[in-house]
């Protein structure tokens, strides 16, 4: 009865483990999935083996009783076949090579598992596999060692893809998944020469748990290429940590030139840099652990037992990084900026602490640079914008005002420009040129770019705003809302919903996102173009483009950059280079809107060059659309001019 007992252990072990995986839910991946299925086929394979030898030692069976032992019997046959192919497939998506195989690749590879299959499916009609004496003993057909070639044809598939592709994953993953085969192969071995001693499927039970416990337990939080914790554990350890009252340190270590070695070297030759430097790191204390939570930097949580601890550490790797990694007979010189960060003293939110790990842009010094405390505020600032940023998003917090722009010749208001404005209930008024580039970056200013134009668009159909004459009306666009495959699309559905006709409005795209090269970019201005759109160009004068490009973009209006205006006042040089600027779109047929006017000095100034349209606080503020309303329509050109 031992074969029984070794059943029912590999029964009690494979679904455990199966359990286990539901409970913890790892089926997120195809290498969990594939090793959960192993696990479940392997505890059916038990409960039939178990039925049918159960039987067959206790009782000669006949009739119903013998048709149970006999489909118990083929049951396990069918399944445990599916045992090695399923172990091939699950080593590829391991080590990853699975993930890009097509359907055809698959079928190729399950070819010699159907042949089998249909051998023990057909085998109650020729008992090539098994059958069973007189006396209900059970007898190896002439074809079983098929299924024994057919599975060690398997294992060497696996074995093949298991070395070819073994710096694919850790030397860890290669030893866990090459010592368990062995101990199934020797299982294996061993139920072959002795059929009485049920250790095949036992010892592939064992295996299994083996690998779930060497592979699986720690893979959802294991960045691939260095094997160190990724983002989404960086965040659940400082949430475990702070929820727990824990004071550590966050070093970030982040490196501003690695893409500059991607090119230089290549990707392989970069993962292994990355991953010398992962090493590195992990051998400097028991008490740190070593995370990847952004594609070009390492995070460490350093648990210290004193503050002067974390100096000496952060001197450590600063002296590292200061002499530089050897790559082949290359010295790397990797430009870093660390950033320590002490908890709870300078972050108690673990958002802001994730946001130590985004590269500071700023920073572009050589050599090491190390940032602390103080030096992280802007951090924090960044983070309650972004939080600002959705919770307007949300609720509806973003305020469109505009500001009139007259016409000097009409001497009236002919259009305006719809500016955005964010108060929050807690940091108050945040000024665009703040919150723009931070919602730019974190991809948020599509969603504010079409609330602004929805919001202008309810604007333009408005029946007050229709008696005061506009021409049409100016509405920035940034070159990253272009880039966004259904901008275009959300502007055809707010503009047919609202009733308003493209020819009313004028999208300005600043001088700096106008020369982009992208061919997205330029398709995307096609497009509206096509549309009905009509462009200006913002900010013209801030040195990025070039009059052939302006001239092929057909521009309306070219609006000349208020900070030359300003330099004005007290540069001769700058007045005679925006007075030539300003004559030059003229002549070449472009309206030129002047912004930023604010006394009737500049207003002399920039009319007498030709500017024909004019922008600036000496007509008016931006302003909401109710006072805007009223500002319109009691406008009196004579009033302000000679005010």
């Amino acid at each position: 009865m031992s074969d029984i007992a070794f059943l029912f252990c590999t029964f009690i072990v494979s679904m455990s483990c199966a359990i286990y995986f539901r409970i913890t839910r790892k089926l997120q991946n195809r290498q969990s999935l594939y090793l959960y299925l192993i696990t479940i086929n392997i505890g059916l394979s038990a409960a039939f083996s178990l039925i049918s030898n159960f039987i067959e030692n206790t009782t000669v069976a006949t009739g119903y009783l013998f048709f149970i032992q006999y489909t118990s019997q083929l049951i396990l046959f069918a399944l445990h076949q599916m045992l090695s192919p399923l172990y091939t497939v699950y080593v590829m998506m391991v080590n990853g090579i699975g993930l890009n195989k097509n359907n055809k690749f698959f079928s190729v590879l399950m070819a010699p598992f159907a042949v089998v299959e249909l051998l023990i499916l057909t085998n109650p009609l020729n008992g090539f596999i098994f059958s069973y004496d007189r006396n209900s003993n059970f007898v190896r057909g002439p074809l079983e060692f098929v299924t024994y070639i057919v599975a060690i044809f398997y294992l060497l598939v696996s074995f093949h893809f298991l070395t070819k592709y073994r710096h694919a994953v850790s030397k860890k993953t290669t030893f866990s998944l090459v010592y368990f085969f062995a101990l199934t192969i020797v299982g294996v071995i061993i139920q072959f020469f002795v059929p009485f001693f049920k250790l095949e499927l036992f010892a592939e039970s064992i295996s299994t748990l083996g690998v779930m416990l060497s592979i699986e337990t720690d893979n959802d939080n294991l960045e691939p290429t260095t094997r160190v914790y990724n983002r989404q554990a960086f965040a659940g350890e400082n949430v475990r940590l702070i929820h727990t009252g824990q004071s550590y340190a966050v070093i970030t270590i982040g490196m501003t030139n690695i893409r500059f070695f991607q090119r230089m070297l290549n990707y392989a030759a970069l993962n292994e840099v990355m991953s010398n430097i992962a090493d590195w790191l992990k051998s400097l204390s028991n008490d740190i652990r070593v995370f990847r939570a952004h594609p070009d930097n390492f995070s460490i949580i350093y648990l210290y037992s004193e503050p002067v601890d974390v100096d000496i550490l952060v001197k450590k790797i600063a002296d590292k990084f200061t002499e530089g990694w050897m790559y082949d007979t290359a010295l790397l010189q990797i430009n870093t900026v660390i950033k320590v960060a002490m908890i709870p003293q300078d972050f108690t939110d673990p958002d802001f602490i994730l946001e130590l790990t985004d590269i500071n842009s700023d920073v572009e010094k050589n050599g090491v640079t190390i940032l602390r405390s103080s030096d992280l505020e802007s951090i924090t600032r960044r983070a309650l914008i972004e939080h600002a940023l959705r919770n307007a998003l949300d609720e509806d917090l973003f305020e469109v005002y505009y500001q009139p722009i007259i016409d000097m010749d009409a001497k009236k208001i002919v259009t305006a420009e719809a500016l955005l404005r964010l108060n929050d209930p807690a940091l108050g008024y945040i000024p665009p040129d703040e919150f723009i580039p931070i919602a730019e970056q974190n991809g948020l200013i599509s969603d504010i770019g079409v609330a602004v134009f929805e919001k202008a668009c309810a604007f333009l159909a408005d029946e007050r705003t229709k008696s005061l004459g506009l021409n049409y009306l100016e509405i920035n666009l940034s070159v990253y809302q272009l880039i966004v495959g259904n901008t275009i699309s959300k502007f055809k559905e707010l503009m047919d919903e609202y009733g308003i006709s493209p020819k009313q409005i004028n999208l300005e795209i600043t001088e700096t996102g106008s020369i982009g090269d992208s061919n997205s970019l330029k398709t995307a201005i096609e497009e509206l173009k096509r549309i009905g759109f009509a462009f200006s160009l913002d900010d013209y004068g801030t040195g990025y483009s070039n009059l052939t490009y302006i001239i092929s973009m057909d521009f309306q209006n070219i609006k000349s950059d208020k900070g030359l205006l300003w330099n004005s006042d007290n540069n001769d040089d700058s007045k005679i280079l925006i007075t030539d600027t300003i004559q030059m779109m003229r002549r070449l047929g472009f309206n030129v809107i002047q912004e930023g006017v604010e006394t009737k000095e500049q207003l002399d100034l920039v009319v007498d060059a030709g500017a024909n349209l004019i922008q600036g606080y000496y007509f008016s503020k931006p302003i909401p659309k109710e006072e805007f309303l009223r500002f319109v329509k009691n406008f009196s050109f004579e009033d302000v001019i000679n005010k």
